[in-house]
């Protein structure tokens, strides 16, 4: 019987004894808190990224409106490029005129043609970015490869 005694007391004395708690509590919670910080941490980085591609589109159409009426599609490209320090962008500008009538852009014309009321066509360089990106793990409804864009224009004439 004695030892029955002894286990009671044992248990008792473990039921009051509280060393210990916040190891089990944070083992009981930490998958949950992972669970929730890596998509949070892996789509920020998603985010930031799709910040850089439109930064870099803002860039090569900056250079574009800086160098005007000299288009060359391959210094924008690499204005663009140069940019952003992610690798694997694709910069695309593309050249374009088009009428104008009061604040409304009309459809493309060839850029030696005049416009309806006699004036000059406006000049635009577009500039399209886009990288992919991958993410840490897979989500449901989203593609991995992510692809990220960006996209900017400018009037150079």
């Amino acid at each position: 019987m004695p030892k029955r005694r002894d286990l009671s007391a044992f248990l008792a004395r473990f039921g009051r004894d509280r060393s210990g708690v916040a190891a089990v509590e944070l083992g009981l919670t930490a998958p949950v808190l992972a669970s929730l910080l890596i998509p949070m941490v892996d789509l920020g980085i998603g985010a930031y990224e799709k910040m850089r591609v439109q930064g870099a589109a803002e860039a090569a159409a900056q250079y574009a409106l800086g160098h005007g009426t000299n288009y060359n599609a391959s210094a924008i490209q690499s204005a663009g490029q140069n940019a952003t320090s992610l690798s694997g962008v694709t910069v695309t500008p593309n050249q374009t005129c088009n009428c104008i009538s009061g604040t409304t852009i009309g459809a493309a014309v060839s850029c030696a043609s005049t416009c309806a009321d006699g004036s000059a066509p406006g000049t635009f360089v577009s500039v399209a970015t886009q990288v992919n990106y991958t993410t840490v793990i897979t989500y449901p409804g989203i593609t991995s490869p992510m692809p990220l864009s960006g996209y900017a224009i400018v009037r150079t004439r």
